[in-house]
């Protein structure tokens, strides 16, 4: 379990590396040849810098953005759970927890958010029966669990209806997901995984060719959205982070959120069970640019009210 480590923080990227940082957020399996086209320069210096940035924590992992829709009994939860800074053990107590996919330290009604990835309704049972033991040893003893309906973005990447005849994946396919989802780079292994390796990780192994056809066969059902990083956003001039609960007019939730996933602010959203029925994750440059994209969502009169959660520290958890 990691926190933003100060060496992390006190790194100076160049232009050059933070727009290979943006180049590798918006695909992180574009080859370093393609990379350098992007960014105006080699593909040795791609690599090189590359290597560099795993080794100084900036890149963090490679991730595989999936369309939770797609894959049969997936669900995902939030937490909003209030606890106070004397009370550690709670946050340490949560990142035992296999389900847990990110958690941030808030300010606002609550002060902790995490998001949790199941998937069956067993196991949301059995989720929150643990998250009842965990509240129990806090002395707030507040929470909310929210359940999502939807994911229309993620990343910055949109997820859309999916229009394929062909929605149903196979065992096969689901082991691949499991196996492309979250990968962390070394410094001797500072690339993504290559169709090769992933093949070699199957169970049975799959040659190249045909780890090549299956991950084409996800894209065309739009299971497999697009490929990100997970790196500290401050390094791109992104340090301000808030989650956003929109409460919006009867019947527009899906209209209000194609609008929203049009913004450049919003990396994540997701439609949800509770009254204020969108939650946005959003990444500014200033508490000032936050203001500006608030004033532009109110511009439509269907956006009735807002709940404003800054992220006061954001923990880096490791793959499960």
């Amino acid at each position: 379990m990691h926190r933003k480590s100060a060496s992390t923080m006190q790194i100076m990227l160049s232009d050059a590396e933070r727009r290979l940082l943006e180049a590798l957020a918006r695909n992180s399996r574009d080859t370093p040849a393609v990379l350098g086209q992007l960014v105006d320069k080699s593909r040795n210096w791609v690599s090189r810098t590359i290597r560099g940035l795993v080794r100084g924590g900036v890149i963090r992992r490679y991730t595989t953005i999936i369309d939770p829709a797609q894959v049969q009994g997936a669900r995902v939860t939030i937490l909003f759970m209030k606890s106070n800074p004397r009370e550690q053990d709670v946050s340490e107590k949560l990142m035992e927890m296999e389900e847990l996919e990110s958690l941030d330290g808030i300010a606002g009604d609550f002060s902790l958010l995490g998001f949790f990835r199941f998937d069956s309704q067993g196991a949301f049972e059995d989720l929150l029966d643990r998250v009842d033991t965990v509240v129990a040893t806090s002395g707030a003893g507040k929470y909310n669990l929210v359940q999502v309906l939807t994911t229309y973005m993620k990343n910055r990447f949109r997820i859309l209806p999916n229009e394929s005849s062909e929605s149903y994946l196979s065992q096969k396919e689901l082991a691949l997901l499991r196996i492309m989802y979250c990968h962390e780079p070394t410094h001797e292994s500072p690339l993504p995984l290559t169709q090769e390796e992933i093949g070699a990780r199957m169970n049975p192994p799959l040659s190249q060719p045909a780890v090549s056809k299956c991950i084409e066969k996800l894209l065309i059902k739009r299971a497999i959205i697009g490929y990100s990083i997970n790196t500290d956003f401050s390094l791109v001039d992104l340090p301000v982070k808030f989650f956003v609960r929109i409460k919006v007019s009867p019947g527009t939730a899906s209209d209000i959120a194609q609008k929203i996933t049009g913004m450049r602010e919003v990396w994540d959203l997701y439609r949800t069970s509770e009254d204020y029925s969108l939650l946005a994750m959003v990444r500014t440059s200033s508490v000032m640019t936050f203001n500006q994209f608030l004033r532009r969502l109110y511009e439509s009169q269907d956006v009735l009210d807002t709940e404003s959660y800054i992220s006061l520290e954001e923990w880096f958890l490791p793959i499960r």
